[in-house]
């Protein structure tokens, strides 16, 4: 009998890989303890691609259900799970989207279904405490050029070639029109998500510069020169009060 991790290898390769051919002499008890095992492979797969499939409404909505079901069955094979919780699976499901070549016809899936990946996840953050003008105002000019922000957990910054936050949009309200072009087009989009409740919306560059490198542990002056680099007419003070207003961030660091 071999060792404990050595079993718990085989088994895992037969669920994984269909490597039965291994494991079956360790295999007893029953008339064909092989196709039990075969049993639990497919319930292995299928809650993976079923857990896909959830995760990704919005982009079955935009391919279809079989294309999405099929590139996750596929996905399920080449990139088993390397996380505990099942609801975190799949993060890099839409990069193996953009490289399937049946779906090359809808050069923006990655883009969508990234998106769909960040919205579900900060849809359920819980904020924190925000931070408050007054606090700012306790700090001098000096200190507050060169610290740095702490923002809410369900905010995020992403910049895509595809306006697919209009995609996302007509998706979550239902509401198709009766026509639709896709062109390619730089896009800096804020996801903002809290208990439920959520809102995408599209920045100008600058301030979408200023924030995600905020959130990235930039310091406020650094970020300010890198959007007035961009735009000389940014105004980093009204820029801290709108992301204080919309109670984006928690505390100074």
């Amino acid at each position: 009998m071999p060792a404990l991790s050595e079993t718990q290898r085989l088994v895992r390769n037969a669920l994984v890989q269909s490597d039965f051919d291994a494991v079956s002499p360790i295999l007893v008890g029953g008339h064909d303890p092989a196709a039990r095992l075969a049993i639990h492979r497919r319930h292995y797969h299928a809650s993976l691609v079923d857990a896909l499939r959830t995760r990704y409404p919005a982009t079955a909505w935009l391919i279809g259900d079989v294309a999405v079901t099929t590139a996750a069955t596929r996905y399920v094979i080449a990139h088993p799970p390397r996380v505990f919780c099942i609801a975190e699976f799949g993060a890099d499901f839409p990069r193996f989207l953009g490289s399937e070549p049946s779906l090359s016809a809808v050069p923006y899936v990655e883009a969508f279904a990234a998106l769909e990946w960040q919205v579900g996840r900060v849809a359920v953050a819980v904020d924190s405490p925000a931070l408050t003008l007054a606090h700012l105002a306790t700090a001098d000019s000096a200190s507050l050029m060169s610290s740095s922000m702490i923002f809410q957990p369900g905010v995020v910054y992403m910049a895509m070639g595809w306006p697919v936050d209009a995609l996302m949009r007509i998706y979550l309200s239902n509401q198709v029109p009766p026509q639709f072009h896709m062109t390619p087009a730089t896009t800096h989009v804020e996801v903002r998500g809290a208990r439920g409740a959520l809102h995408i919306t599209s920045l100008p560059p600058a301030a979408w510069t200023f924030r995600h490198l905020l959130q990235s542990g930039r310091a406020i002056g650094q970020a300010a020169e890198a959007a007035l680099d961009l735009d000389p007419q940014f105004d980093p003070g009204r820029a801290l009060v709108e992301l204080c207003d919309l109670s984006l961030l928690t505390r100074l660091a």
